[in-house]
């Protein structure tokens, strides 16, 4: 199909966050989203550029602008920018939430460290950056200290919430052009490399690179660490997400994704999964541990470049749009389910009791293919369930927020005295912000019979 090119942005941008000869597809058709999408776009300048954003202390979200602001956006969707305290023309790349409770960026053409406190008050770090390094990614480090990529100078640095840095180079191949950075499950660093490879650094500075199993030529992006142990990075030009063990072994999975969409930025969500931005493609894709993909385009305008994401404080997915001077938000269904289980305190051996579980869903959204179970200790007798169960367990399609479901099963106590732990168990396709409430236990002690 015909292509046309992207409004015009500037080679520093183009090589710190996409591919530097993206052209444009033609709007790509609307997908069978199951989350809903909205867009905002007042209070951020025309031309703002959104790049990356990140969750904050304050409960908000903040993010990027190329055009030289810091933005904040609630939840509800106000904006807010901030360029005080930012050199004109430095190009606000990264964002990530620091130990010391303020925002770190960095500042691409402006070879800078930023802080920004949640009150919008900024101070630049530039002692001990070399000249012309570009730093790109940022990530808290399980150090206390901020750890950043050096697009240009191909190297790590290190940042102090003091301002104090240390540059990293020993072990990085020339010309790999290290882009964004990540905290792992092992205590060290990863970071992608657009030349083909991710990079492992201890936070005393000791780097290994791995490339078996990255294909060549398919620019590795952005990196996070996985809900299931892994490493998980996007391929831009690769049209792939890749994943890796904290040992090295590269998986790649491909299916599912549309041609040429390009995947940027990626984050681990409050659902398990991992979540997406298709610059190209105007989606945001989610892909399971096993690498199970779905797209979302549904609500995303044409054009919009969506970028970087992150998880939200309000279990929503959020997310840039570089091209359309937008914040999305895609929401993430949750269902609050709470298992309630009853039980009489005492039995007498040879006598039948009940068990009473109550399922309520606590909103806000409808709970999908719930599954209900009550486990307890041999040595009963079940002579009666209601409804009807097989094995004691309960499935069922939907529960709407508000309703509940209740349960009934009666036992015989039977074999020797003792106190019988009945636990009872609530599980649903959909995203459980509260799994603490999903468990509920009820002890009965057995006793000996009457005497005659």
């Amino acid at each position: 199909m015909p292509i046309r090119p992207r409004r015009r942005i500037t080679a520093a941008l183009l090589g710190g966050l996409i591919a530097l000869s993206v052209p444009a597809l033609a709007t790509a058709p609307a997908g069978a989203a199951t989350g809903d999408i909205t867009e905002f776009s007042a209070g951020i300048t025309a031309g703002g550029a959104p790049a990356d954003i990140a969750s904050g202390p304050d409960g908000n979200l903040w993010f990027t602008e190329l055009a030289g602001r810091i933005g904040r956006i609630t939840t509800a969707g106000v904006v807010t920018e901030f360029s005080a305290g930012i050199t004109t023309g430095s190009q606000p790349v990264g964002i990530a939430s620091g130990p010391d409770g303020n925002l770190w960026f960095t500042e691409d053409t402006g070879n800078r460290i930023g802080r920004i406190t949640t009150t919008g008050v900024v101070t630049e770090f530039s002692a001990g950056i070399t000249t012309g390094s570009r730093p790109v990614g940022i990530a808290s480090g399980p150090d206390g200290n901020l750890w950043f990529t050096e697009f240009g100078g191909n190297r790590i640095g290190r940042i102090t919430t003091a301002g104090v840095v240390t540059e990293f180079s020993t072990g990085i191949t020339t010309g790999s052009q290290p882009n964004n950075i990540t905290a792992g499950p092992d205590g060290n660093l990863w970071f992608t490399e657009l030349a083909g490879r991710i990079g492992r650094i201890t936070t005393a500075g000791v780097v290994t690179e791995f490339s078996t199993g990255i294909t060549t030529g398919s620019l590795p992006r952005d990196i996070t660490a996985g809900p299931d142990g892994n490493l998980w990075f996007t391929e831009e030009s690769g049209n792939r997400i890749g994943r890796i063990t904290t040992t090295g072994v590269v998986t790649e999975f491909g299916a599912g994704i549309t041609p040429g969409s390009q995947p940027n930025g990626i984050v681990t969500g409050p659902d398990g999964n991992l979540w997406f931005g298709e610059v190209t493609g105007d989606r945001v894709g989610r892909i399971t541990p096993a690498g199970v993909v779905t797209e979302f385009a549904s609500g995303i305008s044409p054009a919009s470049g969506p970028l970087r994401v992150a998880a939200g404080p309000d279990g929503n997915i959020w997310f840039t749009e570089l091209f359309g001077d937008r914040i999305g938000r895609l929401k993430i269904d949750q269902a609050d389910l709470r298992v309630r289980l009853r039980a009489p305190d005492h039995a007498r051996l040879g006598s039948t009791y009940e068990y009473t579980l109550t399922v309520t869903n606590r909103g806000p959204d409808t709970a999908r293919d719930v599954t209900v179970t009550l486990s307890r200790r041999l040595g009963l007798a079940v002579v009666g369930v209601s409804p009807a169960a097989h094995e004691l367990t309960w499935r069922f399609g939907s529960l709407a927020p508000g309703r509940q479901r209740t349960f009934h099963v009666w036992v015989r106590a039977a074999g020797k005295p003792r106190t019988v732990t009945a636990t009872a168990h609530v599980t649903a396709a959909t995203f459980d912000p509260v799994p603490a409430n999903n468990t509920a236990t009820a002890g009965t002690r057995i006793t000996q019979r009457d005497r005659d």
